[in-house]
Order: structure tokens, then C-alpha cells, then sequence
């Protein structure tokens, strides 16, 4: 394996839908001032039920109730987030995330990008208690698929809520394939 194939994170196969949208130079240059984190429309104020979680003691018995609501209260905020989109914010109809790891994200799509460039990626994450991430990434790679472009990328900026997720989400289906591929290996002794 060659040193710049080797990975800081574990990468899986997953197909989701994927937004992203190319940094405007202004952007850019907030970006690279250090700055990136104001760039993320999601870095607004907790919510009244973050604050209480915060304050209640781990494995209390509120404690599943309040992740219940946070949990709602997320959902909610993404479809509000949703319908109120316009179509002056130029995001391209949803691309197809096929790999995801804590430290980037691989997709497909119709347009072709350039290495180097900045995007602000949302995607969707069901079975995570934040729903729709929302991250900076640089782009790494591009190659042309069949009809479309495979596009690399490595995450730049991104809360700790977000990282969190993709991990969890990482670990989940790593524990999901190393079960299939042991019942299957359980099947064929058996034949």
C-alpha cells in the first residue's frame, strides 16, 4: 500500500444522498484566515434541550427521554431547514455519497469539480441523533466513472457533534459487515 493510500480513519461503502456547494472566493479566504467554522450554517445556539442535557447527570433516567427529544428537535430543524431552501442558495440536485470516513468523503456526480477546491457539504445520516451533517471539505481527487466523476475529498472543518456521528455511523456498519461475514462463514461450514 502506497503512503498516501493509507487512511487516519476506517473508510466504508455507503450510498446516501450528498449536497455540496463550491466556496466562494470570500469564503475561501474566511476559511483560510481560520475562520471556517462561521461558514457552517448550523453553528447557531443550542437548543433549550441541549442546555438540559448538559446539566443532567449521565444515565440518569431523563437522559433517554431528553436524546428522544434532541433526537426530534433535529428532525424537525431538517425538514424546516428543507422547505425553506430557495432556489437562490444554488444547491445541485443530491449526489450519491459512496464512502464515508471521519476524515472525508467520497462521492459521485455528473459535474466535474477540480482538485483543490473548497466545499460546504450537508448530508443526511439517518440513525444519528444530529441527522443532516454539515462539514467543510478541500477536494483531493477526481476521476472520471463511466458517466460521471468520482470526487474525493477530506474534511477540513467540522464540530465535534458531526465527527462523532460519522465515527459512530463508521463503527456501526463495521460491526454490521463483521457479523454477516461471520454467519456466512458459519453457513458454509455447515454445508
Amino acid at each position: 500500500m502506497s503512503s498516501e493510500n493509507k487512511r487516519k480513519h476506517f473508510r466504508i461503502s455507503i450510498s446516501a444522498p450528498i449536497r455540496w456547494q463550491i466556496l466562494t472566493d470570500n469564503e475561501v479566504k474566511i476559511l483560510q484566515n481560520g475562520e471556517g467554522f462561521s461558514l457552517l450554517r448550523q453553528n447557531t445556539l443550542p437548543s433549550p434541550i441541549d442546555d438540559y442535557l448538559e446539566k443532567i447527570s449521565p444515565g440518569s433516567s431523563e437522559e433517554p427521554l431528553f436524546r428522544s427529544l434532541q433526537y426530534i428537535n433535529n428532525k424537525l430543524d431538517f425538514i424546516i431547514n428543507q422547505m425553506s431552501v430557495r432556489k437562490s442558495d444554488n444547491l445541485p440536485d443530491p449526489d450519491t455519497l459512496t464512502e464515508i470516513s471521519a476524515s472525508g468523503v467520497k462521492f459521485s456526480t455528473q459535474r466535474q469539480l477540480e482538485a483543490g477546491a473548497y466545499l460546504r457539504i450537508n448530508l443526511i445520516m439517518p440513525g444519528t441523533f444530529q441527522y443532516q451533517l454539515e462539514f467543510l471539505a478541500k477536494i483531493q481527487r477526481v476521476h472520471k466513472q463511466n458517466d460521471c466523476f468520482s470526487v474525493a475529498t477530506k474534511i477540513i472543518v467540522i464540530d465535534d457533534e458531526s465527527q462523532d456521528s460519522i465515527i459512530r455511523v463508521v463503527f456501526q456498519k463495521q460491526r454490521q459487515d463483521i457479523r454477516r461475514e461471520k454467519l456466512s462463514q458459519e453457513d458454509s461450514r455447515a454445508n
